[in-house]
């Protein structure tokens, strides 16, 4: 199981690039997540993924949707959560950066996105 923070502040998303190297969606676009761990919730996996990567501390709100993908590795059951930082403005490590929302539809993520950046686009988080 896969738990990915969608972090919204001020009208823009935590998105970051993965590797060109990757075993999976190499060099396409991203949320921060990664691998539940044993007795571990989704909520808190989310959070902690994406402290890891990004360095942004966050409170998980919701469940904005699940989904299955295929990786290098079988199929993937993927929890994409609502999210905020922390005590407002943080800025991300590297390669994460604050992207509007209004520009997710033109970068390249992975299809197992789609519906996450739609409700994004329409104002549904």
């Amino acid at each position: 199981m896969i738990a990915v923070a969608v972090v919204v502040q001020n009208g823009c998303v935590l998105v970051g690039r993965r590797a060109k190297q990757a075993v999976d969606a190499a060099g396409y676009h991203e949320f921060p997540g990664g691998k539940v761990e044993p007795d571990e919730s989704p909520e808190a996996a989310a959070a902690r993924e994406c402290l890891e990567e990004t360095g942004v501390a966050i409170w998980v709100q919701r469940l904005l949707e699940r989904t299955t993908s295929c990786a290098a590795n079988g199929l993937l059951d993927i929890l994409f959560f609502e999210a905020e930082p922390h005590h407002g403005c943080h800025e991300p490590r590297l390669p994460f950066a604050w992207t509007p929302i209004a520009k997710l539809p033109a970068l390249s993520f992975p299809a197992a996105n789609a519906g996450v950046i739609a409700t994004l686009v329409q104002g549904g988080s």
